[in-house]
């Protein structure tokens, strides 16, 4: 569990990580004798506040253009949602109090939103708005 006493809106997070994220997190803190924070500062042996002190100059230096610290927000919201995350619970993972907010950045990719449009396959000929007393015809849009 990351524990984050205190985030941009005074409020504690709690996130659960996943495996990768936890073997991840094992080798970092074991570089530091495994004892203390697990990010600390190569020259005085302190507690890195916030990940400023080092983000920018990794990005730098692996030669990434256009990559910003809150790209990494983005893209773990969007990666939950193409694998089928359901909105709030990627809201409660981010923090966010409203689903706007996450709906900012969940983005869905256009191959995600083509296999919700293939749901509906060449098969699907009835309309249960033929029940409803409307003709099926009168709900087809025609294309031009």
């Amino acid at each position: 569990m990351l524990n984050i006493p205190r985030t941009k809106n005074e409020e504690p997070i709690h996130v659960p990580l996943n495996d990768a994220a936890m073997a991840s997190l094992r080798v970092v803190h074991d570089r530091g004798g495994g004892r203390g924070r697990v990010f600390q500062s190569a020259k005085t042996g302190e507690p890195l506040e916030n990940g400023r002190h080092w983000f920018d100059k990794a990005v730098m230096e692996a030669e990434i253009k256009n990559f910003r610290w809150h790209d990494l927000r983005h893209t773990f919201a969007s990666r939950l949602r193409m694998k089928g995350a359901a909105l709030e619970d990627i809201a409660d993972l981010l923090g966010h109090k409203s689903l706007s907010m996450t709906r900012r950045y969940a983005h869905l990719g256009p191959n995600k939103l083509h296999v919700v449009v293939s749901l509906l396959g060449a098969s699907d000929t009835t309309s249960d708005t033929a029940k409803s007393g409307v003709p099926a015809a009168s709900l087809q849009v025609a294309m031009q």
